[in-house]
């Protein structure tokens, strides 16, 4: 942990030597989180900023840039050789938890900072201090936004966007370094905590019937929502957070009956468990805020993401509009799975589904790989998203492997695998064991395909291959 420290230290010191910085983050809740919580520590501390988010940091990208402080949140690791190419000239703090798929180049230098808890100094090899625990790039964010403080509370109320960061990318709250900001943010009442159904804030109609995680087959089927809500004696209409516990013990004893009927793939602790209440944000309940951000990013309007962690009340409305829209398309996604089982394709080491909606493929792939195929790799095909001007039509994939799937897979490394697989049609992935992603060229999908079906084999064989 000393070294981790050691880092935000230079880094804030660093930052201090500037009066403006070029931000870029990535678009998912974990990224606009951590862009928000370095967008709010610069502003206290008056330094003038441009915050960008990106779906993802490529050459083009990377070369273009030519500010003299430039931070990177939720990215860079994978992209520090064609960093140092290219901005050598330049002061880099890169505030990320990606894992390096190789050894990376002397990025520790007296203009560049790399914080990242999987980085061992400058040796490119995973290692995660036991002390740390899993911790995302809000997180770091947090960590480096307390140390450009001028007080010992400066910052702190912070503390909630880390924590939706971190739910964000569903990390452990209750080890490490992401206990100890839970901790800090209860102990100042930045944030509070209880126990109960994990379904976010809204009508409670509406939660159930956009509930896509945890996932509940009643999802977009209004009259069974009702039917069931009925059946509780509990008013569609009526707030989540407004349920009595005699009502949400009913509802919850309801919904895991119906799951069991299903025979759905679901823990009680999905469902019911420790919830978060972000008292200083425009949102209060922690999963909504999180899952609101999270949309605003993926469907093209990271700035209203942004400005609900500038704490921006009047972008609530439509913040929430958007958020409504993607679970909308979500459940019209899973609606269809539900239909047309065969829409499912199987590979020896994958299973695979081309969406039809553009902006969900990540999330789509968790839910699928957490909730309905279980058994399997998952990976979700988009050929839908548009090509930016000037530039060659991509199709955006993403792959995801639930954690007992993993804990029984041993060798299974998706960031690798994905990576490589990429590399392979001339495209570009990466991320983490259990989750990761990728853009390939628009007609290479099938090459893609066989490659990384090949790459999941031959890490399977290796780790069953006697020693």
């Amino acid at each position: 942990m000393m070294g981790l420290q050691k880092n935000v230290k230079k880094a804030a010191e660093l930052i201090k030597r500037h009066d403006y910085a070029r931000v870029i983050s990535h678009y998912d809740a974990d990224g606009i989180t951590a862009a928000g919580i370095i967008s709010t520590a610069l502003l206290r501390s008056g330094i003038q900023f441009h915050t960008t988010i990106v779906s993802k940091l490529d050459r083009a990208f990377i070369q273009g840039l030519d500010e003299e402080l430039i931070i990177f949140c939720d990215m860079g690791t994978a992209q520090a050789e064609l960093i140092q190419q290219y901005l050598s000239e330049r002061e880099v703090i890169i505030l990320d938890h990606h894992v390096p798929l190789a050894p990376l180049p002397d990025v520790h230098t007296a203009s560049t900072v790399l914080i990242n808890p999987l980085c061992a100094n400058t040796t490119g090899k995973s290692k995660m201090d036991g002390e740390l625990g899993e911790i995302c790039a809000a997180g770091l964010s947090y960590l480096l936004a307390r140390r450009m403080s001028g007080t010992e509370k400066d910052n702190l109320d912070l503390a909630g966007l880390a924590i939706a960061g971190t739910l964000g990318d569903k990390l452990p709250l209750t080890n490490g370094i992401n206990k100890m900001i839970v901790d800090e943010a209860l102990q100042e009442g930045i944030i509070s905590v209880k126990k109960g159904l994990r379904l976010g804030d809204g009508k409670i109609r509406d939660a159930i019937l956009f509930s896509t995680d945890p996932y509940i087959p009643l999802a977009g089927k209004l009259e069974w929502v009702d039917a069931l809500l009925g059946k509780v004696g509990i008013a569609g209409d009526k707030k989540v957070r407004d349920l009595s516990v005699e009502e949400e013990k009913r509802l919850a004893d309801a919904l895991l009956s119906l799951l069991r009927k299903y025979n759905a793939e679901i823990h009680e602790s999905a469902l019911v468990g420790t919830t978060y209440r972000l008292n200083a944000e425009v949102i209060k309940n922690g999963l909504t805020f999180m899952r609101t951000v999270d949309a605003c990013g993926r469907l093209g309007s990271p700035s209203i993401g942004i400005g609900l962690c500038l704490r921006e009340e009047d972008l609530v409305e439509d913040a929430t509009s958007l958020y409504l829209k993607f679970q909308s398309k979500l459940v019209s996604e899973l609606n269809r799975l539900e239909r047309e089982a065969n829409s499912i394709k199987e590979r020896q080491n994958l299973s695979y589904f081309f969406v039809q909606e553009r902006g969900i493929t990540g999330v789509l792939a968790g839910i699928i790989a957490d909730y309905l195929y279980t058994g399997t790799i998952m990976v979700v095909v988009n050929t839908q998203e548009r090509a930016e001007e000037g530039k060659t039509a991509e199709t955006k994939i993403s792959a995801r492997c639930n954690k007992r799937l993993l804990a029984k897979s041993k060798g299974i490394d998706l960031a690798k695998a994905m990576e490589q697989a990429s590399r392979a049609v001339g495209g570009m992935g990466g991320g983490h064991p259990v989750a990761a992603g990728a853009s390939i060229p628009s007609g290479s999908e099938e090459l893609f395909l066989a490659a990384l079906d090949r790459i999941l084999g031959e890490q399977r064989g290796r780790s069953q291959a006697p020693s």
